[in-house]
């Protein structure tokens, strides 16, 4: 074996360890420029793993952690979003040409989405017919929002609707327990506008995914999701 032939090995070896270490570096921050169009979210962070790394290149992943804040799906805005991807085959060709990210294939997918109890606020304002000034609070035990609610477009009442989030395969909504006008307990004026208020239809997610549990915390609603059978 020659001493040419040695350093020849050499440098090779240490192109693999360099590879190994910097290409991932490179890969995560691509692709997290492209989950920025696909989360809509402006503060994302991704990191990639693939051993060797070098398969990363053609798309093949054993896993991608993703981390954003103040995602947008559908109409609603999650102050944080946590996904776990493993086996994912990537588009690289769009994904170098148009920095976006879209997904071939995915094994097993684990998602942790939450939102404000003054994000369920704007949402209620925004998308329900005749809510307005929309307060919302949220405790591990209840949803409550409070508004003022338009009645046939000429008359406001006080209203309180108490709650919980529930999911409904891939649907996600606020389903109503009591609803109370000036504080006191009547039958549901609004209807079936508020009855059920549909939150987030995560089939209009990337992969497909389904509603494990949801958890009321102080100030905020913890959504956990994963394509299990």
């Amino acid at each position: 074996m020659t001493r040419r032939f040695v350093i020849g090995l050499a440098i090779i070896a240490m192109l693999l360890i360099a590879g190994q270490i910097l290409l991932p570096k490179a890969v995560s921050d691509i692709v997290a420029q492209g989950m920025v169009r696909l989360t809509g979210s402006e503060n994302v962070k991704v990191d990639v793993e693939k051993s060797p790394a070098l398969l990363m290149l053609g798309g093949k992943f054993d896993k991608i952690t993703l981390a954003a804040q103040n995602a947008k799906t559908d109409k609603l805005t999650f102050s944080e979003l946590q996904a776990v991807l493993q086996d994912v085959q990537i588009d690289m060709n769009t994904l170098i040409s148009r920095r976006q990210v879209v997904i071939q294939s995915v094994g097993e997918v684990e998602l942790k989405a939450a939102f404000s109890q003054e994000e369920l606020a704007r949402f209620l304002n925004q998308a329900v017919k005749g809510v307005r000034n929309a307060i919302v609070t949220i405790t591990p035990e209840r949803v409550q929002a409070s508004s003022n609610f338009a009645i046939g477009g000429f008359a406001h009442v006080a209203v309180t609707l108490e709650g919980k989030i529930v999911g409904d395969g891939q649907k996600i909504k606020f389903v109503t327990e009591r609803f109370l006008l000036n504080n006191n307990h009547v039958g549901n004026i609004g209807g079936a506008v508020l009855t059920e208020i549909p939150l987030v239809d995560l089939s209009k997610l990337p992969f497909n995914v389904h509603t494990r549990d949801i958890v009321l915390e102080q100030g905020r609603v913890v959504i956990y999701t994963d394509n299990r059978p």
